[in-house]
């Protein structure tokens, strides 16, 4: 997601619309009691069973005098409309009705009798649903009353007793020089330049050679493993291992048979773990030459005045990726000492639909760029667990800091996204205009908040607590106490 925030879950958290749960105060459980739906009053019993602390049963009654006045005004109905051989239409009789239409009488009501009844149970009864019901049927004979049971999955009543004095861990922020060297010696190996080798000159790390080649499994030629005229610089690990390996001293003209294994984790599925032989013609080879590091190379790479003003630069470039990532790591594991601190389950069908938005948002990513989600296991059933895995965290955290967020009475305001959207604007080069647009056509706004209420929460929480800087190195995400 844009500009590093991503909020899923927002249209399974919002609260739920204020319903009347008065009867549900006053009437002792399972008493049978008139109650008024969207379709009609209607006369049910209901019980409700706490099946775990996100699922409940519902279990209903529905007597059968309110049945047979159901199927009376079915069959009233029904003979406005019905063509039977003998009667004229609206003349027909019952006995006639019921036994050319009867069965699906009986069921039509069924079903419209549940889906009244169903609605009130879960109005007098205070339950908010967070996925569709797995409605039974229990019983529904003729002349008799008809009982079904709903089982569904509800919001997790979360305390938030445990985020106050936490112990966490922060890495200090600290560039070394050799970091800086290491900086400088990319930028130079992007602006080295390749110049054709002698006739008999032996490939080394480094160089650049062109080669034409074709990947052979078990003797037959396989989809992807065949280029023409493909730059590779040996070294850079582009290719597979052992593969590079095999062009190390290799002179320009020559064919070269290299054998190698693809990873026991290669994104191609039908490719991984298996042994594989390459025919490679090198067609040409060339040598890198590196700028010289000095003060012109400065002004060229950084439009800088000098060498020492380009370290500068470069040190100030790595302390703001440092500190980015410490606040990443920090946060992460911040997050996981509050979930440590406050088990609680939550439902199974919110996790599965936090799954599925995560790996089709992924899914839809590598297809924009041009990548085959299948050749990267997206549908490997190990990388179906780390997501469920992630999924259950995200939703699980989402609960939990509302939860905090009521707790201490935080929230985020319109001014808070207003000031968020203008930072955006500023850090992006565009006009607040351009970026709120692109928010609300997303229907983002919602996601942009929770990102803010989120800081805030955590915010309060180190506040709360006490943290501790350790040395880069000393704390992982997790590290908590």
């Amino acid at each position: 997601m844009p500009w590093g925030f991503d909020s899923p879950l927002s249209h399974h958290l919002s609260s739920p619309q204020s319903i009347d749960s008065a009867l549900a105060q006053e009437t002792p459980p399972g008493h049978r009691m008139r109650i008024p739906s969207e379709e009609g009053d209607v006369l049910m019993k209901a019980q409700v069973e706490t099946i775990s602390p996100v699922k409940t049963k519902l279990t209903v009654e529905i007597p059968p005098e309110e049945v047979a006045s159901e199927e009376q005004a079915a069959y009233q109905e029904l003979r406005r409309t019905a063509n039977l051989p003998g009667f004229r239409k609206g003349k027909a009789p019952l006995a006639a009705l019921k036994r050319a239409h009867g069965g699906r009488v009986r069921a039509d009501v069924i079903s419209r009798l549940i889906q009244k009844t169903y609605i009130a149970a879960l109005r007098e009864n205070a339950v908010f649903p967070v996925n569709d019901a797995d409605i039974q049927l229990q019983s529904a004979g003729d002349d008799a009353a008809i009982a079904y049971t709903a089982v569904v999955e509800v919001r997790p009543k979360v305390e938030a007793n445990a985020f106050r004095g936490l112990k966490l861990k922060k890495p200090r922020v600290e560039v070394e020089e050799g970091a800086v060297d290491g900086r400088l010696e990319q930028l130079r190996s992007q602006r080295a330049s390749f110049d054709p080798a002698g006739d008999d000159y032996a490939a080394a790390d480094g160089d650049m050679v062109v080669i034409d080649y074709e990947g052979f499994v078990d003797g037959e030629a396989f989809d992807g493993g065949k280029g023409e005229d493909r730059s590779l610089m040996l070294g850079s690990g582009t290719f597979i291992p052992g593969f590079e390996e095999g062009l190390l001293g290799a002179k320009a003209g020559e064919d070269h048979t290299i054998e190698v294994a693809f990873p026991e984790d290669y994104r191609a599925e039908k490719l991984a773990g298996k042994e594989a032989t390459f025919k490679v013609r090198v067609k040409e080879i060339k040598t890198r030459t590196l700028p010289d590091l000095d003060d012109e190379f400065a002004k060229e790479a950084g439009q800088t005045e000098g060498l020492e003003a380009l370290r500068g630069q470069v040190r100030d470039d790595l302390r703001k990726e440092q500190e980015n990532e410490t606040e990443r790591v920090f946060r992460q594991s911040t997050i996981d000492a509050l979930l440590a601190a406050h088990p609680f389950e939550v439902p199974d069908s919110m996790v599965a639909d936090q799954q599925t938005h995560s790996t089709e948002r992924l899914r839809n990513d590598l297809m924009s760029r041009g990548m085959d989600p299948a050749m990267l296991g997206l549908d490997k059933p190990e990388f179906q667990a780390m997501q469920r895995r992630g999924a259950e965290r995200a939703v699980r955290w989402a609960f939990l800091m509302q939860a905090i967020a009521d707790a201490e009475q935080i929230e985020a305001t319109d001014a808070d996204v207003d000031e968020r959207i203008e930072t955006i604007a500023r850090e992006d080069g565009r006009s607040v205009s351009v970026i709120r647009g692109f928010f609300e056509q997303g229907n983002q706004l919602d996601a942009l908040r929770n990102s803010m209420l989120e800081r805030k929460v955590l915010e309060r929480v180190t506040e709360l607590g006490t943290v501790e800087e350790v040395d880069a190195g000393g704390a992982q995400e997790g590290d908590a106490a």
